[in-house]
């Protein structure tokens, strides 16, 4: 009897151990949840508390823009802008909520309206002018023409003729000669040749007519020699003589310098060679050189003092220079 009371209370004992057992877990697993139920609206909230702080930032920002925006437009010289600057900045302000958000705009943008109105009136003023002045220059080159037009031909070639000027040119580089000036020269006893320039450092074709009793090679060394002269800046002064000077002079930093051509000529008559090489080297010391014609003359002419054949002009020319 009292054995089986005692099954009884241990059963009983046992289920209400379970029961609380199942209780305490229930109670752990409900305060759980309530607790992510928490962490999730917390964060939910944060959330929406920082996008609405980057709204407002970004509402801040466009707004601080925008009022520098409209403070740069009000401080705007127009008299220093052009037509395209004034249109820009005035696009930029024109929307009516900003008007009515600064009432300072208005009078601003009527001010920068009507000095666009302004300038427009003298662009077209100035196309006008320039219109006008295109128009004056296109009659005056008509006006050339129909005068050019009713020359005869012989006044065309006397015109080309007088252009030319034939005393003071003895050569003519072909290249730089339209068809009639050449026919005009040939009429008046140019010979066409084709000679290798020391300026160009090249055969060119040039029309010339030999100075006095001057040979064609001698004649064409000369100008050509003149023409690399002429290119240098620090050279001064060129001057052709006809008389027993150097064929030619020129001056550099004061000092005066000569350059003799030689087509061999000179070679057969020795007293007039030696009365020249003397005047050279008293007048000029080491500041002259010969230039010869031809290769084969460098060595006959070298004993005197500095030779040199056409291909080599320029530098010889200024190894005597120093430069």
């Amino acid at each position: 009897m009292l054995k089986s009371s005692y099954e009884v209370l241990s059963r009983e004992l046992s289920i209400v151990k379970q029961q609380l057992i199942s209780l305490f877990y229930t109670i752990i697993n409900n305060y759980l949840v309530h607790i992510a139920l928490i962490f999730l609206l917390g964060s939910f909230g944060s959330y929406i508390l920082y996008m609405v702080y980057l709204k407002l930032r970004k509402k801040r920002s466009e707004l601080i823009e925008e009022r520098k925006c409209i403070n740069n437009f009000l401080r705007l010289e127009l008299s220093e802008l052009d037509y395209t600057e004034i249109k820009s900045n005035l696009s930029g302000v024109r929307d009516k909520n900003l008007v009515k958000k600064y009432p300072e705009l208005d009078s601003k943008i009527k001010e920068a309206k009507n000095y666009l109105v302004e300038l427009k009136h003298k662009n077209e003023l100035m196309n006008l002018t320039d219109k006008k002045k295109t128009i004056g220059r296109e009659i005056y080159q008509l006006s050339l023409k129909e005068e050019e037009m009713r020359r005869t031909k012989e006044q065309q070639r006397a015109y080309l003729k007088n252009r030319l000027d034939l005393e003071e040119n003895k050569v003519f580089d072909k290249t730089e000669l339209n068809d009639v000036e050449i026919e005009i020269l040939l009429e008046e006893g140019y010979k066409q040749v084709n000679e290798y320039c020391v300026a160009k450092k090249k055969v060119i074709t040039v029309l010339i007519r030999p100075i006095l009793n001057h040979s064609v090679a001698h004649t064409f060394l000369v100008w050509s020699t003149r023409r690399l002269l002429e290119e240098y800046a620090m050279i001064e002064d060129i001057l052709e003589h006809e008389t027993r000077d150097a064929d030619l002079t020129f001056e550099v930093d004061g000092k005066e310098f000569a350059i003799e051509v030689e087509t061999g000529t000179l070679l057969r008559k020795k007293k007039q060679l030696e009365e020249k090489i003397k005047y050279l080297d008293e007048k000029y010391e080491d500041r002259w050189m010969v230039v010869v014609s031809k290769r084969e003359l460098v060595k006959k002419y070298n004993k005197f003092g500095l030779c040199t054949q056409r291909k080599w002009v320029c530098k010889n020319l200024e190894k005597m220079l120093g430069i």
